[in-house]
């Protein structure tokens, strides 16, 4: 017997409360889990029914799943495999036929292709339009005025569009001064340290750093004696930190000396702690005086032809040693340009910007041609962009980035370069702009192309404006079609868009909208009628025909006899049918072989659920095997799923089976297949060529009931989709029976609301019924095994006082 003085190997501590075996040397938890075997027995139990009814609800949903696959492919209209319409049965694969075949296109579909034939087209449809007779543009991309004499010296803005690099607390921001003019059209200045800090501040307030703030609340710049200084105004706390820029521009501005790397300075050089300032260490020299050769010196422009980009490269400034004009600039580019596109093809031209009144001041110019020297009006060029601001926004040369030898939309009508001259009426009597008798509102002579043109687009003329930039034309298309529209413009702003002829009219060609006439005959008839249409496209009896040629009249309109008629033939698609049919009784083969394997497998009872301790004693491959035998034959003999089986294994009815034989589609005659379906591929394509509105009929004919008020079955897809959704029906206030039974994800409300989901929870009740039943079990015995150890204790502490006593 253990005593109180040590813990003796049989002690041992469980799940159970509080300890055993102190005194008495019982193994307590032992024998309270035997005395309580039998409670544990029944919660085994009710788990192992509750597992048993979780697997049957598995079982079934996958059979409800694989015919709610089967009839989303089979038996739904927005399915492409749908065989319960008729598009899969349809004549789709439409043909033309005969010499004048080339003069139509066709498609839809058609059960009546053979009743119709078109034996001419006498005139197409086309909206009426207008097109200028002339270029639009001068063809030229011309830069701005320059001084002719390279060594001229004119104002360099050294800081407009460069980056500061500025880190503020731990994130790093980029400020980019603004360069020409902002959205207002406010100029971005530099002359002065004023102006500096101004266009500073106004960049800074473009930088988002998140709580709708900017760095300008926390920022912001000023002259201070000649000098510029930064403040950091943060109430954060945070220190903003100068981190670098692009190319000289913390030179410029005073802050760095030329040569110094901003890395390598002390922090009160670059660091601006809150409240304090940092002043530049020079006066600034963001505008600089340089000679014409020095700002082209060493600098590329890139030049984009037809497409094709390539920078061409101005000699470094030693190179240019010898260069005084702009001839001398002029000749080079004109090199450049045709070892890099092609000798001829881009003429390069300098003029005097007003050759009246020579002072000195020209304009560079280029234009596309043929190497034969004539005008190019087909090739596009243009300037994309350039190094060191020779072009951009303020730059050398006076022009944007990416203007061409094409109108700029963006630009006014005086500026955007149009060949014609815009010249406003000063005598007030010819309107801006009128087309269809509708004055163009919200234009005026200041207006850009684009503004012009949106407000056409805009406007209740009925038309549709557009530039073609390759053919550098202006076209406006009537919005109705046919002979219902039309064009007619007028007014001074036309004038400069399309060029005038001699008597001031816009020098357009206007081509009136005209009406398709097509001439068909109907089989059975021996009238040809002529069908007039707004568009080249009609639609009879299913067919879009679509016309793209003229053919079977004379230039008199007259209708030529002989002329070969076009005809038709449609097929439906077959191998598209035949395909889908094959797959769709594969498939219900393979639910039928699900569906009777389920309810003919014996169960093994020898195989039940698993417990939990038995779990703990067996490996997750040992487990694995034990539930595959255990989940067999669950559902056999399963009233349920025998009824589907037997109304799967008759979906072809009596008076069905005669007609899909003749297709190819069978039963097969061995019982033991119940019911499979067998498939002649070959028999079922032929039947399909010879009438595939018979075999729609065989699988998507209604059920209802004859005269007499007997029953008929309706087609195959029919019977099975009647058969499905009695048992998987996933809508509806009643869904399908195996549905009500065990729910499904395809059905969100039966997923908390099903037969077998009701016996789990009420088995979940029974096993917390009876877990607080154990629970009180346990308490009991352990309380009695607890005043058997205090009793113990009490007559070991006797025995031993005794013992000494009778020592003693």
């Amino acid at each position: 017997m253990s005593t109180i003085g040590g813990l003796s190997s049989s002690t041992s501590t469980s799940a159970l409360r509080g300890y055993g075996g102190l005194a008495s040397g019982l193994d307590r938890d032992t024998l309270i889990e035997q005395l309580t075997a039998g409670t544990q027995a029944k919660i085994d139990k009710k788990n192992q029914a509750k597992t048993s009814l979780q697997w049957e609800q598995e079982a079934i949903r996958a059979i409800t799943d694989k015919i709610y696959d089967f009839t989303n492919k089979y038996a739904s209209y927005s399915s492409s495999d749908n065989l319960l319409g008729s598009s899969l049965f349809s004549r789709t694969d439409i043909s033309v036929n005969g010499a004048n075949g080339k003069y139509i296109s066709v498609s839809g579909s058609t059960q009546t292709s053979d009743l119709l034939t078109v034996l001419g087209v006498k005139q197409l449809a086309q909206k009426a339009s207008a097109t200028s007779n002339n270029n639009a543009s001068d063809g030229k991309l011309t830069m701005g005025s320059i001084s002719d004499d390279l060594s001229a010296k004119t104002d360099v803005n050294m800081v407009g569009g460069e980056k500061i690099y500025i880190k503020y607390g731990n994130t790093s921001y980029t400020i980019e001064l603004g360069r020409g003019t902002d959205e207002d059209g406010n100029k971005y200045e530099y002359d002065t340290p004023e102006q500096i800090a101004e266009s500073f501040n106004k960049a800074l307030g473009e930088v988002s750093i998140g709580n709708d703030k900017t760095l300008a609340d926390v920022m912001s710049m000023e002259a201070d004696g000649g000098k510029l200084k930064l403040t950091n105004k943060d109430a954060a706390g945070n220190n903003l930190e100068l981190t670098g820029g692009t190319g000289d521009v913390l030179v410029n501005l005073g802050f760095l000396n030329k040569g110094e790397d901003i890395s390598k300075l002390d922090d009160n050089r670059k660091v601006i702690e809150t409240g304090k300032s940092l002043t530049a260490v020079n006066e600034d020299t963001a505008v600089q005086k340089k000679t014409i050769k020095e700002q082209l010196a060493g600098q590329s422009i890139s030049f984009s032809y037809n497409g094709t980009v390539k920078w061409i490269e101005l000699p470094s400034e030693a190179e240019m040693k010898d260069w005084t004009s702009m001839e001398d600039v002029k000749e080079y580019l004109q090199k450049e340009l045709d070892d890099t596109f092609g000798r001829g093809r881009i003429a390069v031209d300098l003029e005097p910007k007003d050759p009246k009144q020579p002072d000195g001041i020209q304009v560079l110019s280029f234009r596309t041609t043929l190497p034969d020297g004539s005008e190019d009006n087909s090739s596009v060029l243009s300037i994309t962009a350039s190094t060191g601001h020779l072009t951009g926004e303020d730059s050398l040369f006076g022009m944007k980035d990416g203007e061409s030898n094409r109108l700029n939309l963006s630009a006014s009508l005086k500026d955007a370069g149009l060949k014609h001259e815009f010249h406003p009426d000063s005598t007030g009597k010819k309107p801006l702009l009128k087309i269809n008798d509708k004055v163009i509102e919200g234009i005026d002579e200041n207006s850009t192309i684009q503004e012009i043109i949106n407000a056409v687009n805009n406007s209740d003329a009925g038309v549709i404006m557009s530039y073609q930039e390759n053919t550098d034309r202006f076209v406006i298309t009537a919005v109705q079609n046919g002979a219902s529209g039309q064009v007619e413009i007028e007014g001074t702003v036309a004038e400069a868009l399309f060029g005038t002829k001699k008597e001031g009219e816009p020098d357009i060609t206007v081509t009136a909208g005209k009406d398709a006439v097509i001439a068909v005959q109907y089989a059975g008839s021996n009238t040809v009628t002529e069908i007039t249409r707004d568009s080249n496209t009609i639609t009879v009896d299913g067919l879009n025909i679509t016309v793209n040629g003229t053919f079977g009249y004379d230039e008199e309109g007259n209708r030529i006899e002989e002329t070969e008629a076009v005809t038709f033939t449609a097929k439906a698609d077959i191998e598209k049918t035949v395909e889908t049919v094959k797959q769709m009784i594969e498939d219900f083969n393979e639910l039928l072989k699900l569906v009777n394997d389920e309810v003919s497998t014996k169960p093994n009872r020898d195989y039940a659920p698993l417990t939990a301790s038995q779990k703990k004693e067996l490996s997750e491959n040992e487990i694995e095997v034990w539930e595959k035998e255990a989940k067999k034959g669950l559902l056999f003999n399963d009233t349920d799923i025998r009824g589907l089986t037997d109304a799967l294994r008759f979906a072809i009815p009596d008076n069905l089976r005669a007609g899909l034989e003749e297709i190819g589609i069978t039963v097969s005659t061995n019982y033991a297949d119940n019911g499979k379906l067998t498939f002649d591929e070959s028999k079922f394509k032929a039947a399909l060529e010879a009438n595939p509105e018979k075999v729609r009929e065989l699988f998507s004919a209604s059920a209802g009931t004859d005269e007499d008020g007997n029953p008929i079955k309706g087609g195959l897809m029919t019977n099975m989709k009647t058969i499905m959704d009695k048992y998987a029906s996933m809508t509806g206030a009643t869904k399908g029976i195996l549905v009500e039974r065990a729910g499904s994800e395809h059905s969100l409300t039966s997923v908390l609301n099903n037969s077998i989901l009701d016996q789990i929870n009420e088995i979940e009740d029974q096993i917390e019924r009876l877990t607080t039943q154990l629970v009180t079990e346990q308490d009991r015995y352990i309380s009695q095994f607890t005043s058997l150890e205090t009793l113990i204790s009490q007559m070991n502490s006797q025995s031993s006082w005794l013992a000494q006593m009778m020592g003693s």
